[in-house]
């Protein structure tokens, strides 16, 4: 009886091979994300003197958080270092959002 239900219990519950502890290959480049930063540094550089201060660094901001998103998906680095790589990305994007609205303010508020 203990047999049948270690069968069973092996057939419904089964047991995790060696093979499913490697990691996933990253499947595909993000063209989407190298022509959205090539994008950026092209709109960056053709604006830059008729940008504000605080636009030029917005766009720089982007460009470096985008840069750090395709650094943390694609580069093979550790998990230390992949968590200071988002942090980094997400402490940019933010400050970027901040420009935005300040921009946003300093240009309608006043």
């Amino acid at each position: 009886m203990a047999k049948q239900y270690k069968k069973l219990q092996n057939k419904v519950y089964p047991k995790k091979k060696a093979d499913d502890s490697k990691p996933q290959e990253k499947i595909g480049k993000d063209y989407l994300l190298l022509g959205i930063i090539a994008f950026m540094i092209v709109i960056t550089l053709a604006g830059w003197e008729y940008l504000t201060s605080l636009n030029r660094w917005m766009y720089v901001l982007l460009t470096f958080s985008l840069s750090m998103t395709y650094v943390f998906r694609h580069a093979k680095i550790s998990e230390n270092a992949k968590i200071y790589v988002n942090r980094a990305s997400l402490a940019s994007m933010g400050l970027a959002i901040a420009m935005f609205l300040l921009e946003l303010y300093n240009k309608y508020a006043n």
